[in-house]
C-alpha cells in the first residue's frame, strides 16, 4: 500500500514537471513585442519631422499615418533580401541592413505603430496548393508564405502590406480585414477594392493564415531553435 501510494504521488509529481518544463519552454519561445528604447531611439530615423495622430481619433488620420509608416519601412529597406536566420530582425536591425523580406519588414511597421500607440496584429500566411492540407503545408519545408501586419484603426481592422506599398481599404475608403481579402479569394465574396491587392496574394490561393506566428521554423526570435516562433497572446485571435 505504502507503495502504490508512492509510486502515486511520484507519477503526479511527474505529471506536475512535465507541464511546468512545457509551460516553460513555450513561455521561453513567445515572441515579445515589448517595445525597447533601443526601439524608440531606431523608429527616429524612420520618421523624421512627423507629428503622429493619436490612434483612433480620426480614422483619415489613422490611414494617413499608417501609408507613411508602411511607406518609411519601405525606403528604408527597399531590396528583397532577408536579414539571415538567427539574427534579431528589429528596428535597428532593419535600418543597418538596409534590405529585408515580409517577415523583416512586417515585424519593423507594427514595432512603429505600437510605438505611437496602435494595437496591431501579426499574420502568418501560407500556401496549402501543394498538400490541399493546412497541417501538411505548415510541416512541409519551403511552402510559399508571407507576412503582413493588421492595425486597429478608428473603424477597424486594416491589412498592412510589407512588400507593396499596398493597404485593404475598399474602394468606399472602408478597412477590410484580413478575413474579407481571403474571402474575396477563397469564398467569391466580392470586394470592390481601392486598389487592387498585391499578386502574392492571389499566387500564394488557396492558403491558410494564423495570427501570431511568427515563424514556423524558429529561426527568426530567439533561442532561435526548431520550435515555432509564436506570440500567445496574438495566437488566441485564430479561436475568436
Amino acid at each position: 500500500m505504502k507503495f502504490g501510494k508512492a509510486a502515486k504521488w511520484t507519477l503526479g509529481g511527474v505529471a506536475v514537471l512535465a507541464t511546468f518544463l512545457v509551460v516553460a519552454l513555450l513561455y521561453a519561445h513567445s515572441v515579445s513585442n515589448e517595445v525597447t528604447d533601443e526601439d524608440r531611439s531606431s523608429v527616429r530615423e524612420y520618421l523624421t519631422d512627423v507629428e503622429p495622430p493619436q490612434p483612433g481619433i480620426s480614422f483619415e488620420s489613422d490611414v494617413e499615418f499608417i501609408r507613411m509608416v508602411q511607406d518609411s519601412v519601405l525606403t528604408v529597406a527597399p531590396e528583397n533580401k532577408g536579414i539571415p536566420f538567427g539574427q534579431p530582425r528589429e528596428p535597428k536591425d532593419l535600418l543597418e541592413a538596409k534590405k529585408g523580406l515580409c517577415f523583416d519588414r512586417s515585424r519593423v511597421i507594427e514595432k512603429i505603430l505600437r510605438i505611437y500607440g496602435f494595437e496591431t496584429r501579426h499574420i502568418f500566411i501560407y500556401t496549402t496548393k501543394a498538400t490541399g492540407s493546412s497541417l501538411r503545408s505548415f510541416i512541409t519545408p519551403g511552402v510559399g508564405s508571407h507576412a503582413v501586419s493588421e492595425v486597429r484603426t478608428a473603424k477597424g481592422w486594416l491589412v498592412v502590406d510589407s512588400n507593396d506599398r499596398w493597404i485593404s481599404l475598399d474602394s468606399n475608403g472602408d478597412p477590410r480585414g484580413m478575413e474579407d481579402l481571403a474571402d474575396s479569394l477563397f469564398k467569391g465574396r466580392e470586394v470592390s477594392w481601392k486598389e487592387e491587392p498585391p499578386e502574392i496574394y492571389t499566387k500564394l490561393h488557396p492558403y491558410t493564415f494564423v495570427y501570431g506566428l511568427y515563424s514556423r521554423h524558429g529561426e527568426f526570435y530567439p533561442p532561435y531553435n526548431a520550435i515555432p516562433d509564436v506570440n500567445y497572446g496574438e495566437l488566441l485571435y485564430n479561436i475568436y
